[in-house]
């Protein structure tokens, strides 16, 4: 099994890396948002923890830069009718804190922004993790989160014309912070202008 991969990265192609290491080339599938990140890093030397997932019929191998995102993608792929695809498409769009943060709270409407993730999956996400999420130590514990609608705030941002894998984080920051759903929307909206350069 392959644990760990160290070496140049070469290419990416949408979510697939290419990275050498000693002149034999890994695909390493990554979420979006890492190789958005990765995005300036291509000719230098990168180093990723692997997670191998073998099939009948195919080897694939998912990198992750944190042993935190990592055990969150093996968690997610136990679960039934997920697998290590979904997944990923999981962690494109949140990031782990958030993630965790839907399933302890039972936030449906957050987990259905990822493609391919219905109510039903979501239902199913929240019920077979809830008790193995709440044991897990992270940024932010279930009692000190203030349970808000987050419908308004998803469809305020969409109907602006923003997709659920640009604001989600930024929004779940505010969120967790406490503030009210108006300003969440307005401190979002503050903060995607300026990452767009408005």
């Amino acid at each position: 099994m392959i644990g760990r991969v160290s070496g140049v990265l070469l290419e990416i192609e949408e979510n697939k890396l290419l990275v050498d290491v000693g002149g034999v080339g890994f695909n390493v599938m990554v979420a979006d948002r890492l190789a958005t990140k990765l995005q300036l890093e291509v000719g230098k030397k990168i180093t990723l923890l692997i997670e191998t997932v073998i099939r009948e019929d195919d080897i694939a191998l998912y990198g992750f830069l944190d042993r935190e995102e990592k055990e969150c993608f093996k968690l997610i792929s136990s679960v039934s009718g997920m697998g290590p695809k979904l997944a990923l498409k999981v962690l494109s769009v949140l990031s782990v804190p958030s993630f965790y943060q839907a399933i302890v709270l039972g936030d449906q409407a957050v987990l259905t922004q990822v493609s391919g993730v219905g109510k039903k999956t979501a239902q199913r996400l929240i019920l077979e993790l809830k008790d193995k999420v709440s044991s897990i130590s992270t940024d932010f514990g279930p009692q000190d989160v203030a349970v808000t609608d987050f419908d308004e705030v998803n469809a305020a941002l969409q109907a602006l014309g923003f997709d659920p894998q640009e604001y989600l984080e930024v929004a779940n920051d505010f969120r967790n912070a406490g503030y009210s759903n108006s300003d969440i929307i307005k401190l979002t909206l503050k903060e995607l202008g300026r990452g767009r350069g408005l």
